[in-house]
Formats: structure tokens, sequence, C-alpha cells
């Protein structure tokens, strides 16, 4: 009996030991990935003779925060996938099942704010007629 429960915690935490080099090799190769990809994003609509101005800083901070928008979508998704993955592999321990429960919770709370941040832009937008939504810098 006893060695069916060292069994199963030796089962428990190799489970944990893969969720965690999972979530952290994932962590990585989405860095690597969007680090990459981003540059793009830096290059300005300008001729390469042509010396920057004030206004070519409308195009690098709509850049940043749209970047700052999509790699906090990419992290509510991996939230979502990390928690589902450790309610799955619980086990039914009240403990695991607490922490996927807790992990999920926070995901949907992320989506939450996301979504209310940006039907509050909205909201200024219509009632003061104020475009907050766009990034620019009056000439």
């Amino acid at each position: 009996m006893v060695a069916m429960q060292i069994d199963l915690i030796m089962k428990r935490e190799n489970r944990k030991n893969w969720i965690t080099q999972t979530s952290i090799l994932i962590s990585i190769l989405t860095t690597i990935f969007f680090s990459c990809a981003f540059r793009v994003f830096a290059a300005l609509p300008v001729e390469p003779d042509q010396p920057n101005s004030f206004s070519d800083l409308e195009f690098i901070i709509a850049n940043i925060i749209r970047s700052v928008v999509a790699l906090g979508g990419i992290a509510v998704f991996v939230m979502l996938v990390a928690g589902g993955l450790m309610y799955l592999t619980s086990g039914g321990n009240p403990e695991s099942v607490q922490k996927a429960k807790s992990t999920l919770t926070y995901a949907v709370i992320g989506i939450a704010l996301f979504v209310l941040a940006w039907f509050a832009l909205l909201f200024i937008e219509t009632f003061t007629g104020v475009r907050v939504t766009r990034f620019t810098i009056p000439s």
C-alpha cells in the first residue's frame, strides 16, 4: 500500500516537472518567434535619406501598443492552456485542482480586463468625439 502511494506521488511529481518544462519551452520559443517578428514593426515608412521627424513617434508608439496587446493575448492563451493542463493532470488532488481553478480564474479575469479596457476607450470615443483608439501627434 505504501509503495503504491509513493508511486502515485512520483507520477504526480513527474507530471508537474513535465508541465513546468513544457511551459518553459513554449515561453522560450514564443519569445524567440515574436522577438524576430516584431523587428519588422519597428521600421518607419520614410525614405532612408531623410532624417526622422517628431511625427515618426506615432508609428513607433502605435507599434509598441499593438505588440503589447498581442503579447497580452498570448499570455492569456498560455494561462488558459496551462490551467487546463493543470486541471487535467491534477489527479483529484484538491490542492492541485484549486491551483488550476485559480489559474483559469485569473486568465478569465485577464480577458475581461482586456475587453473592458477596450470598451472603456470606445465609450470615451463615442461620447467625447476624441479618437482615443488611435495614437496621433497633433501637428
